[in-house]
């Protein structure tokens, strides 16, 4: 930083420092450093430490709320990309909350009230995730994780499975009659 830019950003301080407090200034600004590289990378590795030192004590609760927010963040991800993953389907959110929440299959169906055989279904792909269980699954995590969130993969599946499975579309094809308009 050159002599100017360091007299410029001196009286944008003392400008900023009559109308807040430090506290405030640190809170909503950031000001270049004059450190030099080897300073920088001594800051950035202090900085790291502490940051694993923060990660590692983190309580359960943080755990799981840390978690909870990164799965909610990676559906919203997803559900806004226009493109169709088969890795990051219902199946694959729904297990992640089975690990973040600490619970077995069995403990989840007993907590939302829906039988262990029905979650197995849906957890292997058998059956389509309800909007009814998608409601519970929101009031589970605390509605941290909103329905409208667990419905929309399941739409995106459907609509998926709409595009490509060509024989599906025949065989019910082939079960209509009276078509009430053909195409020349």
């Amino acid at each position: 930083m050159n002599d100017k830019q360091r007299e410029y950003y001196k009286k944008l301080y003392e400008k900023l420092s009559k109308e807040y407090t430090k506290e405030e200034l640190v809170e909503a600004f950031v000001f270049p450093s004059d450190m030099s590289e080897e300073e920088e990378k001594e800051a950035n590795r202090q900085l790291l430490e502490d940051r694993k030192r923060r990660l590692a004590n983190r309580t359960p609760e943080e755990k799981m709320l840390s978690g909870l927010l990164r799965i909610k963040y990676q559906m919203k991800d997803y559900i806004e990309r226009n493109q169709f993953d088969k890795d990051k389907s219902t199946v694959y959110f729904l297990n992640e909350y089975l690990k973040v929440t600490d619970k077995k299959q069995k403990d989840l169906a007993e907590d939302i009230g829906v039988h262990v055989t029905r979650l197995s279904r849906i957890l292997n792909g058998k059956e389509k995730l309800s909007l009814s269980v998608a409601y519970r699954l929101e009031a589970h995590s605390g509605d941290l994780i909103p329905a409208i969130m667990w419905w929309k993969l399941v739409q995106k599946e459907i609509e998926q499975e709409i595009k490509t499975d060509e024989e599906k579309k025949q065989q019910e094809k082939g079960k209509v009659k009276n078509i009430v308009y053909q195409r020349a």
